[in-house]
């Protein structure tokens, strides 16, 4: 068969059945065609059934029309030769049910997507507040208050006018009431001393029976001692020597013989007389 002969037998055949045949001859299905026009296999398969209420307005339906012819290779012309009926509202709705709810359904998700960015964005932007507002807060702080409280205070000095101004008062003290009692001498503090005028020759002996001093000692000398340390006392050149007793002279001359002098000192202070041996 010849290309003439090949045309005018297509074009005997309707235009559904051609689309069907071509479509069938490249192998492709109806959902590849569908696909590959973006187009819902309803309406592929409204056109090859050539059922054109189903595709809506007359414009639309030749828009498919010739997108299909042009997809399987076929003339475009053959889209002139058809007769388009107006579409009833149920075609309307099968048309443009899924591309409406093809878009609610993208117009859902972009809505979902920026949604939930939102609200992660949000959180984020929350804790950030957060964390820094402590810190902002430090910072705020004016300058004043910190110098205010690290400056010390000045300290006021009295000068010696203010002081002599401004004297002490001492408040008054109770007197003390003197003792009538009579003052006992006590002997365990009691001072002796020897005051030597010229060279003399000194026997001391203590309440131990010990000799501290024996010999002679020269003028000008001042001796001290406690109770314990005199109990005896021999004194050659007696005339050239002072006796104390807690700063008191003592006379002794009834115990001088020949410019010697004799005697012990008892427990009370007082002396008494001993004899050469002793």
């Amino acid at each position: 068969m010849n290309d003439n002969a090949y045309q005018e037998t297509l074009f005997a055949e309707p235009v559904g059945l051609q689309l069907k045949h071509a479509r069938e001859k490249r192998g492709m299905k109806a959902s590849d065609a569908s696909a590959r026009l973006k187009l819902p296999v309803d309406v592929i398969d409204a056109l090859e059934r050539e059922d054109w209420k189903k595709l809506g307005a007359p414009i639309y339906a030749r828009s498919y029309l010739t997108s299909y012819l042009k997809l399987l290779d076929l003339p475009a012309a053959m889209a002139n030769d058809v007769t388009f009926d107006i579409p009833t509202a149920s075609t309307m709705k099968l048309l443009s049910e899924k591309p409406i709810r093809r878009d609610i359904d993208k117009t859902l998700g972009t809505l979902g997507y920026f949604a939930i960015t939102g609200v992660i964005v949000a959180s984020i932007i929350m804790l950030a507040m957060h964390f820094q507002a402590p810190a902002k807060r430090n910072e705020s702080l004016p300058l004043d208050i910190q110098t205010q409280t690290s400056t010390p205070l000045p300290i006021k000095q009295a000068t010696p006018d203010a002081a002599n101004s401004q004297p002490i008062e001492i408040p008054p003290q109770t007197p003390v009431m003197a003792s009538i009692a009579p003052i006992v001498a006590n002997t365990s503090v009691m001072q002796w001393e020897i005051r030597v005028n010229a060279d003399t020759w000194l026997q001391i002996v203590d309440s131990k029976g010990q000799r501290t001093e024996n010999g002679i000692v020269p003028a000008g000398t001042i001796k001290k001692y406690n109770p314990e340390q005199i109990a005896g006392v021999t004194i050659g050149n007696a005339d050239q020597v002072q006796i104390l007793r807690n700063g008191q002279i003592v006379d002794f001359n009834a115990y001088k013989q020949d410019n010697v002098a004799r005697f012990k000192i008892g427990s009370d202070g007082n002396l008494v007389a001993k004899n050469a041996a002793q």
